[in-house]
């Protein structure tokens, strides 16, 4: 069954809420101080949804709690808008473990769980932090990270590019099977990875025995974030199957939509993408172009 999952076609994306934005920091500030009003996330997440928006992607950050707090208290979206989570959100676990150390972060983060989940948690794999065991580690940060989407309808969960690409680059195969199959056995949904290297990723994965992945990477008609090459990215799209969503297709708004569709739909392969939107008339626009896809 989730060999042939296949994602919604249009994923709203989360970095507007989080103050996130690749060209502009006063502009990032801007919308992270309009989002600090959860009211004002959840109108846009619903917006969005009754447009054509089916999936959201939510990474780890903190406030996430908060948006799935209230999510859940709306049926329709607790039960139909499928989420897709980005993990682990990297600037809080370099922090912290900068900070305290890794044993002590996690201890920490366990805090945030009942003790029922802190003894599976530990049982299924957190000794091995004690341990200096990173597959132990691993499992241990996942379900600690996972523990607010079990009230959601979780689709998938991506491991961040960060790590996906750190994997791939040191080809550390069993690391990313470890991944897959805790996600896939535990969570019975689908495990994901996003990259800013298409090439390298998915020859890593399709050499590990990884077949028709599914992945997120930046395509868009500048080739921002597109690396090594553009043409190397698509080239490797054409080349080895795989589950395809775009990433930075307006290349932090710097193309139009419609320059970006026009790209994304002759690239054929790609039948997904996930876009930002901080405003009722973004999202309108970016669905309708977006949509026909």
């Amino acid at each position: 069954m989730l060999n042939n999952f296949i994602p919604d076609k249009i994923i709203l994306g989360h970095n507007q809420f989080f103050g996130t934005d690749h060209m502009s920091a006063e502009r990032g500030a801007e919308r992270a101080g309009y989002f600090s009003k959860i009211e004002n996330v959840i109108h846009i997440i619903r917006f969005a949804y009754e447009n054509g928006a089916k999936g959201l992607m939510l990474s780890t950050h903190d406030n996430t709690k908060l948006i799935i707090n209230e999510l859940v208290k709306d049926d329709e979206l607790k039960n139909n808008l499928n989420i897709y989570v980005l993990l682990p959100y990297m600037a809080k676990y370099v922090r912290m473990a900068n900070e305290r150390g890794m044993v002590n972060m996690v201890g920490e983060i366990l805090g945030e769980a009942t003790w029922k989940e802190r003894i599976g948690i530990m049982s299924s794999g957190g000794m091995g932090v004690l341990k200096k065991d990173i597959s132990g580690m691993l499992k241990a940060l996942i379900d600690i990270e996972l523990l607010p989407f079990k009230k959601v309808n979780m689709k998938a969960v991506f491991l961040h590019n960060a790590l996906s690409d750190m994997v791939a680059g040191l080809k550390f195969d069993d690391i990313a099977h470890l991944f897959e199959s805790h996600i896939t056995e535990k969570y019975q949904v689908l495990p994901a990875f996003c990259t800013m290297n298409s090439p390298l990723l998915t020859n890593f994965l399709s050499e590990a025995g990884i077949a028709n992945p599914l992945l997120m990477a930046p395509f868009n008609p500048i080739g921002f974030q597109m690396n090594p090459t553009r043409e190397e990215a698509e080239k490797i799209l054409r080349a080895i199957p795989c589950r395809m969503i775009a990433m930075s297709t307006l290349a932090a708004g710097y193309i139009k939509p419609r320059e970006s569709y026009n790209y994304i739909a002759g690239l054929k392969k790609i039948n997904s993408v996930v876009v930002g939107a901080s405003s009722e008339e973004h999202i309108k626009e970016l669905i309708s172009v977006m949509s026909r896809l």
